[in-house]
């Protein structure tokens, strides 16, 4: 039972532990062998903990020992993204010159999931910066897609749906303003979900200042795994106020009848972007398998949301222009450099008076948005309009159009209404994983998570997935 142990969930893993079926020691073991097996072939762990994830594994042991009550995590295997601090370890953001940035205390939600049980065996990697829909830097270098190493594992948070696809762990942590959970979890199929802002404590020490505004008011952390009732457990476990986030909210984990099934809006087309077929086919055939489980689903156009996706781009990118473009040109591989010179030409410049108005127009589509969802609280769409990307999509320059930008539209919707959204896979498409995006309203995220369990009961997925390619290979 022991050799298969890393490809229990978290759940059954946690219930193994409390049951003493197996020890904490034994998991950890299992997830190691596992990490070192296939790690080599994809580079998704680049901070591996292996001693002191051992140590901590055998105190989680005597804890159990001791009688003391076990957490919802207890023994279960996480890994954490090198842009959040995790105590006594550097919190690189995929940058060598950060390598000094050793964190003295662990973030918010790191404390939380230890608190709970979890045990962090190492950290997963990102692009530079943590800007990009690929995984790849100069320190670690390059995350490779477990299905197909030719096609993108997703970015930013790469690594840790890797991690998670690949059995090495059944939870990791990501975090996500543009799409750096749900675009990973899509590329990799995986679940990954980005809470509603505020419900999961962002904080970092080591960070020299805090983020611009707009950039505080779009990034949120959750967590990625292999179900939407593993998502559930880990969601909560990391969620909750802390007074180093002075946005983070004491809000209740769940809301009665969230589960039943209700209204749900279905998006299928956006005037004017390019779409896949396999796409729409996979929104189409999720639609179908909600109805048949007594949703009511309607496919229809949603409030604004071509404006919404191009006002998010627009508040972002100035402040990737102001504040991080310089950091982007200096410490990222030629690949990061070109998507981000891509992104700013096709996206407008503004001055600080458009800034302001755009910030105020938020406050407009996000009323209307919760106004719509009173009727549709769960709405259905593409995780992205296009089949995930090429690995060497950047690899040389690329001119981009505005319409280009909105086919990422289902990524950069949710960042600007603060709303929770969650990738869901729906199977294969040529080897490649495919999928779908839930949203639903401020802290309604019992409902995604309800949702997706009930379009999880129509996918077979061979995940953990063995890499699909030899350890050591490129993309040369």
């Amino acid at each position: 039972m022991s050799d298969d142990i890393w490809r229990w969930g978290a759940r059954e893993t946690a219930a193994a532990i409390r049951e003493k079926k197996v020890s904490c020691s034994e998991v950890m073991e299992s997830c190691l062998a596992r990490i070192a097996q296939v790690n080599p072939a994809v580079n998704a762990v680049v901070d591996l903990m292996e001693e002191q994830a051992r140590s901590d594994a055998r105190r989680a042991d005597a804890a159990l020992m001791r009688g003391e009550e076990a957490g919802a995590l207890h023994g279960v295997p996480v890994t954490i993204k090198v842009n959040i601090d995790v105590a006594g370890r550097a919190t690189t953001n995929g940058v060598a010159a950060f390598a000094d940035r050793i964190a003295t205390e662990d973030s918010p939600l790191v404390q939380k999931w230890r608190a709970a049980g979890a045990i962090v065996v190492g950290r997963t990697n990102t692009p530079a910066l943590s800007f990009g829909l690929f995984t790849n830097n100069k320190l670690y270098g390059r995350t490779l897609n477990p299905w197909d190493k030719t096609v993108s594992p997703g970015g930013s948070s790469g690594g840790a749906a890797v991690s998670v696809a690949t059995g090495m762990v059944p939870l990791a942590h990501g975090n996500d303003s543009g799409g750096s959970i749900r675009y990973p979890a899509y590329c990799c199929g995986i679940s990954g979900i980005r809470p509603t802002f505020g419900r999961v404590a962002h904080f970092s020490g080591t960070s020299p200042a805090d983020l611009p505004i707009m950039s505080q008011l779009a990034v949120v952390n959750g967590p990625f795994a292999r179900s939407a009732g593993d998502l559930r457990t880990a969601l909560w476990a990391m969620s909750g106020h802390d007074p180093r986030d002075p946005w983070s909210v004491h809000e209740p984990v769940s809301r009665a009848g969230a589960s039943s099934p209700c209204k749900v809006a279905v998006l299928t087309e956006l005037p004017g972007v390019e779409k896949d077929a396999e796409v729409v086919t996979a929104v189409r055939q999720a639609a179908s398998w909600l109805q048949k489980a007594g949703y009511e689903v309607e496919e229809i156009a949603l409030p604004r949301f071509a404006e919404a996706s191009a006002l998010r781009d627009r508040l972002l990118i100035h402040e990737i222009r102001r504040h991080m473009l310089d950091q982007i040109e200096a410490h990222a591989p030629p690949e990061e450099i070109n998507e981000a010179h891509a992104l700013l030409a096709a996206t407008p410049h503004i001055d600080f008076e458009q800034f302001r108005e755009g910030l105020a127009r938020r406050t407009t589509i996000i009323r209307e948005w919760l106004l719509f969802m009173e009727t549709y609280p769960i709405v259905l769409t593409p995780t992205a309009w296009r089949k995930p990307q090429p690995a060497d999509f950047y690899d040389r320059p690329v001119a981009l159009t505005e319409e280009m930008v909105l086919e990422l539209s289902p990524l950069h919707v949710p960042p600007l209404l603060g709303l929770p959204s969650m990738a869901v896979p729906t199977g294969l498409v040529d080897g490649v994983p495919m999928g779908v995006q839930l949203m639903a309203s401020q802290f309604e995220e019992e409902r995604l998570l309800a949702a997706a369990e009930t379009i999880e009961r129509h996918v077979v997925l061979p995940t953990p997935v063995d890499p699909q390619f030899a350890a050591g290979s490129s993309l040369s």
